[in-house]
């Protein structure tokens, strides 16, 4: 999944990626995302982003269950999970 705040005529780069956890032995990447400055709040592309900070410890807890997550924190992994969704 590409960065769709990047897509903003404002915005140049990704977010700052963050590790959150590790999961057996893999370091799992999210990102911190952009915040509004005249809110203090993120963007609303960045609130909805699975790859966003503030969904690790969901995604952790999933993981640990075994359940499969649409982002997992391993990087460019996001469009495959979509895509195999989308088959189904």
């Amino acid at each position: 999944m590409s960065c769709k705040a990047k897509l903003r005529p404002d915005i140049k780069d990704r977010g700052k990626p963050s590790v959150e956890f590790v999961f057996e032995g893999k370091p799992r990447y999210f990102c911190y995302g952009y915040i509004d400055q005249s809110t203090e709040e993120l963007i609303d592309e960045c609130r909805e982003c699975p790859e966003n900070v503030y969904r690790a410890d969901e995604v952790m807890r999933d993981l640990k269950k075994g359940r499969k997550t649409v982002y997992d924190g391993l990087r460019n992994r996001t469009s495959k999970i979509f895509k195999e969704r989308s088959d189904t």
